[in-house]
């Protein structure tokens, strides 16, 4: 089970409720009902980023022989490990879908070793790098390296009078809370400052001490980098482009071959490469050093504005904003192409669901089709799933109809499934 006596044994497993255990920090965090059916239900999801020979915790029999199905249809090879089992394991590190220090309790109450996890200072430092404001230093970062600056960058405020200043200037914004929570945790206005908004910032500056503001931007493409940190050094692994809802919560992904993705975006901002080459210097010496495992930077393009416009009029107002209040460049650098990137909208120090359609498009569908993977929901146990066309698979691989990625628990409320597009 452990493989050679040198070999250590990554240990996954899933668990979505770091970030909202994240912002509030405590080492004894209660996740609500969504989170906690979240956790149980897609426990097999980190199946499809493990490496070769790794095991993942769950104490659902139904997860155990789901993982021996994919393992027989997909090649994978992972085994299934229960918490009261960890005791008994030597020579393994835990590979949680984020860190925190509930996290940490809950291994060792289980009977994690010591060596297995990180220390308290460790995770405390990585809470501090899962904070929005990394995102100005990456940015910042990103300036010096390229010698010009991609795109408005966000400011960090820390008080009411500070953000509503911001909000009357730019009036189409968003106000982000530090940590991110998956779509939680961020606000879009486009009326300015209201109540509803000065009460909403008021709580969120009481709880986690300030908020992002950003200017919003005229999107065209949501996507990410997907990257590996491992031995002080990070790699790409692999591209995601995804959807979001008003809200700024994940809906789908597109999955396909990771260079189908990069060409994607290639396509329609040719100097792609040279930004990820840029953001690898930067994870290297940021986020490298102190971490192990999968993350994510989320980008997007977006539409060059065309003056006049509110870009170009608001670093020219007649009343500008002081500086440390103001996102914009004194202009933003001319680019031959027609959009614009932003390279970091916010960094996921965790697997993402883009890491899952990166493995997805290049290990589970067929290489010559495109597929959608998303999170399916249903209000309550008795409630029927929505139909799809049943899966076809050749030589190990998804051809046609719709795969369930996680085993059809009666009692499940989410289930991950991926979809073969058709033309």
């Amino acid at each position: 089970m452990q493989g050679g006596q040198n070999t250590v044994t990554k240990l996954y497993i899933f668990n979505p409720q770091n970030d909202l255990a994240l912002a509030t920090g405590g080492i004894n965090y209660v996740a609500p009902p969504f989170a906690m059916h979240m956790a149980h239900d897609l426990a097999v999801l980190p199946a499809f980023i493990a490496e070769p020979g790794s095991m993942l915790i769950t104490d659902s029999d139904l997860d155990a022989q789901w993982l021996e199905h994919l393992n027989a249809t997909f090649g994978l090879d992972v085994q299934a490990v229960k918490r009261n089992e960890l005791r008994h394991l030597t020579n393994y590190q835990v590979m949680p879908w984020g860190w925190c220090l509930d996290m940490r309790r809950r291994l060792i109450k289980w009977g994690a070793s010591s060596d297995s996890v990180p220390s308290k200072d460790t995770i405390y430092h990585l809470r501090g790098l899962s904070h929005r404001r990394v995102s100005i230093l990456i940015h910042k970062r990103l300036h010096e390296l390229l010698g010009h600056q991609l795109c408005p960058t966000p400011v960090e405020l820390a008080t009411p009078d500070e953000v509503m200043q911001f909000v009357k200037h730019y009036r189409n914004c968003y106000i982000k809370t530090p940590w991110s929570s998956s779509g939680r945790g961020i606000y879009h206005t486009i009326d300015g400052a209201t109540p509803e908004l000065e009460q909403w910032c008021f709580g969120a500056l009481k709880r986690q001490g300030s908020v992002m503001c950003e200017v919003a931007l005229d999107k065209v493409i949501d996507f990410a980098v997907e990257f590996h940190c491992s031995d002080g050094k990070a790699i790409v692994r692999g591209f995601s482009i995804f959807s979001t809802d008003s809200h700024s919560q994940y809906t789908h992904g597109d999955v396909a071959p990771c260079n189908v993705l990069k060409s994607r975006i290639t396509a329609l901002y040719p100097d792609f490469d040279e930004v990820v080459e840029a953001l690898t210097q930067v994870v290297d010496e940021l986020v490298a050093p102190h971490y192990t495992g999968w993350m994510g930077i989320d980008m997007l393009l977006f539409n060059k504005p065309q003056a006049p416009s509110p870009l170009s009029t608001l670093t020219s107002s007649p009343s500008p904003l002081p500086p440390h209040l103001s996102p914009l460049p004194s202009h933003l650098s001319p680019l031959p192409s027609p959009l614009q990137i932003n390279p970091c909208v916010e960094l996921n120090l965790r697997p993402t669901m883009g890491a899952i359609t990166s493995m997805l498009g290049d290990n589970i569908i067929a290489q010559d089709v495109t597929a959608s993977f998303s999170i399916e929901q249903r209000s309550s146990s008795q409630s029927p799933w929505p139909e799809h066309d049943a899966p076809v698979i050749e030589d190990h691989r998804l051809r046609s109809g719709t795969l369930c990625l996680t085993p059809a628990s009666p009692d499940a409320l989410y289930r991950a499934i991926l979809t073969i597009q058709t033309s």
